[in-house]
Formats: C-alpha cells, structure tokens, sequence
C-alpha cells in the first residue's frame, strides 16, 4: 500500500509539473531540427516578443540511489522547486526565454548525478540553439541543486559559455570568474569562510547565504524577484 500511496503522489505531482508548463510556456520546441544527445525537456516562454531569446539551463540533483534516480530524473521529477520559482520569473515579467533541463545518464553508485560527465552534450545543446540564431549568446545562464548545485559550480568555470551561475544545496564552491550566487541549508556545511577565502582570492560570488533553517532542496526561498532581475542582468561580454 505504501508504495501506491507513494507512486500516486509522484504521478500527481508529475500532472502538477505538466499542467504548469502547459500553462507558462505556450509554445513546444521551436522549429528545426535537433540532435540532442540527453533526453531533454525544452519549455519556451514568451515566443512571441520580439528578439532572441535568453537561454535558461536548469540541472537537477537526484537521489542517491540508482533504480530511484532512475524513476525520478527521467520523468522530469526534481526534488525542489527552485526551477518552478525560476520559470514563473520569467513568466511573470514577460521575458523571452529557452530553458533547457536535460538528464543526466551517466550515474555512478556514489554519486547518481555528475555533470561534469555531461558537458560535452549540454555544450552541444546550447550551440544548436545559438547557431539557429533562436537566442542571445550574451545571456545563457546555468543554475542547479543539490548534485546539479555542484554542476553549477562545474558549469561556471566555462565563462566563454555562461553569463552567471546559481548553485544551491550544495557545499562544493569553487574559483569561478563568472559571477554565482550561492545558497545553502542546514543539510550542508556553512561555507562562510571558503567563500570569504575565495572572493579573497578573487572568485566572482557575487552573493551567498546559509540558511540554518532550511532543508535540503528548500531553495524555491533564495529565488526572489530582486535577487533574480540582479541574475538576469547580467551579460557575458563577447571576444
């Protein structure tokens, strides 16, 4: 019984995810052909306005153990709600935007969900929709929990790609040149004194918080309209 209780919660929270991005997004993929290498969704907010789009990569975290991660990354089922906050913003102030929120395959037993393995598809992603002319090379942005937290980090060392970065729910900052903002739980280590030696040393982190009070995956808290118009400003500066 447990476990029926248990898979209709998920499928009523998989509906819930399906009915928002029905209702945000309006359009499906944008036409021409693609050759993704990751199961991949793709939700286009406001094709209507005018312009090229700014491109949003959203990189989920998982659970810890493989037949779960499974079930729950490749049925779009991320274990916060940070990416919902994200894509209501951009929803809500009228943006033009093309997120991408791939899966990541290549688990190991320690550690379900590595990034890092997956760059090279996630860069050949972005290229196809940079080359297609559908958006703005000056303003892709990366942003992730938990193990996709850590992908931010990874992700943000590629400043020839990304604009800025949010890591959340994770304790693994690292040098980046591109500007991040970092927010962890009660569920982590405080970073305060890594991410003082690092601003020291000249990491970009523009902002971060511990927040005692929140649990692993709490991070829907961090994403608020000011912080994320801050994000959303800035610009990669083209060679």
């Amino acid at each position: 019984m447990k476990r029926l209780h248990l898979l209709a919660l998920c499928m009523a929270c998989l509906s819930a995810f399906a009915a928002f991005g029905q209702k945000r997004a309006g359009a499906a993929v944008p036409v021409g052909e693609y050759t993704f290498n990751l199961p991949c969704k793709v939700v286009s907010i406001h094709p209507e306005q005018p312009g090229r789009a700014v491109l949003f990569l959203w990189l989920h975290g998982g659970v810890h153990d493989q037949p779960k991660h499974t079930f729950f990354a490749f049925n779009h089922f991320d274990c916060c709600a940070a990416d919902d906050s994200i894509l209501a913003y951009l929803d809500r102030h009228q943006m033009k935007a093309i997120a991408l929120m791939p899966i990541c395959h290549k688990a190991t037993s320690q550690e379900c969900v590595n990034w890092r393995e997956c760059y090279s598809d996630v860069k050949h992603m972005i290229d196809d929709f940079v080359n297609k002319g559908l958006v703005d090379p000056e303003r892709i942005y990366v942003a992730g929990s938990s193990d996709g937290g850590r992908g931010a980090w990874d992700y943000a060392q590629h400043d020839d790609v990304f604009a800025a970065a949010i890591s959340m729910s994770c304790s693994s900052p690292v040098m980046t040149k591109i500007p991040v903002y970092f927010y962890n739980t009660s569920d982590e280590r405080d970073c305060t004194v890594e991410v003082q030696r690092l601003k020291r040393d000249g990491s970009n982190i523009v902002e971060y918080k511990y927040g005692p009070d929140y649990k692993h995956g709490d991070d829907a808290a961090e994403c608020t309209d000011a912080m994320l118009k801050r994000f959303f400003r800035h610009r990669r500066l083209l060679p």
